[in-house]
């Protein structure tokens, strides 16, 4: 439960850093307390880069003012470090600090807590921090719809849009990414990697294996490079049901956004990332 009992307490929102493109999205409901009334209220307002931005402001004399429920919603189009906090009188007081994705959400509810929505609207797991890091809690992000490359130009490698999550500089991430695919025929190959949208390749290390015909694979182990390999395989095993496999880990230079890509062997031939793929990932350190 958060509680503004006094009248300099302030409950505030600040980022890391200036957006891209748009302010943060926020909201939030409360409820006000006195001795013999109640009264209901809510906050909506958006972010102001690095300058503090009231999520509720701070009570009348002789009233509780209760935080049910706060939104914060990531509408830019880069990630986003947010920081929730109490302002007690000047003092700051952090009570949540996240890294938002684009189109991930920040969530407070009284009697749950803090929580993280990624764009699909799924529930983001805790991964456990510092020295001592779970070695459980694999985050699973859903692929909520089908994502095509039919571009008019062979070979060419595109975002798998949704299959994505924030990372940290120098924290260390496994992943494994589960994705089912179409293809446009058996004649059309395909070709699965991944990148990031900050910083290098440095400390990447990963195996793909995707189909390739109905009794084989294609199979590139100890990958270390982004968008590898740089070549599409021949064929598929199926127009209907292909998966592709990748799994390693990475340590980005950079804080950014790392996603799964792919690409078509043949032009205007349709590779189909299907709805329902699946990347798992875990922050180790």
């Amino acid at each position: 439960m958060i509680i503004l009992s006094e009248t300099t307490d302030n409950l505030e929102i600040v980022l890391g850093g200036s957006v891209t493109t748009n302010q943060l999205r926020c909201m939030t409901s409360w409820r006000d307390r006195t001795s013999n009334t109640f009264v209901a209220g809510r906050t909506v307002t958006n972010t102001n880069n690095t300058t503090d931005v009231n999520l509720a402001a701070a009570p009348a004399l002789s009233t509780q003012r209760v935080i049910d429920f706060i939104s914060i919603y990531n509408d830019d189009t880069v990630n986003a470090v947010v920081t929730v906090k109490l302002d007690a009188n000047g003092t700051q007081y952090t009570l949540c600090k996240v890294t938002l994705a684009t189109t991930e959400r920040l969530q407070y509810q009284e009697g749950v807590g803090f929580q993280v929505f990624a764009s699909t609207g799924a529930l983001k797991q805790s991964i456990n921090q510092g020295a001592n890091a779970s070695t459980s809690g694999l985050t699973a992000v859903v692929l909520g719809s089908d994502v095509t490359n039919n571009n008019a130009v062979a070979n060419t490698i595109a975002d798998v849009t949704g299959l994505s999550f924030s990372v940290t500089a120098a924290k260390w991430y496994y992943f494994k990414a589960v994705i089912y695919y179409t293809a446009a025929a058996t004649t059309t190959g395909s070709r699965w990697g991944v990148n990031c949208t900050a910083g290098t390749a440095a400390q990447l290390s990963f195996t793909s294996e995707y189909s390739l015909t109905t009794t084989t694979t294609t199979r590139n182990a100890l990958i270390q490079a982004f968008d590898s390999p740089a070549a599409s395989n021949a064929t598929s095993a199926s127009t209907t049901n292909n998966m592709a496999v990748l799994e390693g880990y990475f340590q980005p230079t950079a804080t950014g956004t790392f996603i799964i890509r792919f690409a078509s062997e043949v032009l205007s031939s349709a590779i189909v990332a299907k709805a329902g793929s699946v990347l798992y990932y875990q922050q180790t350190n």
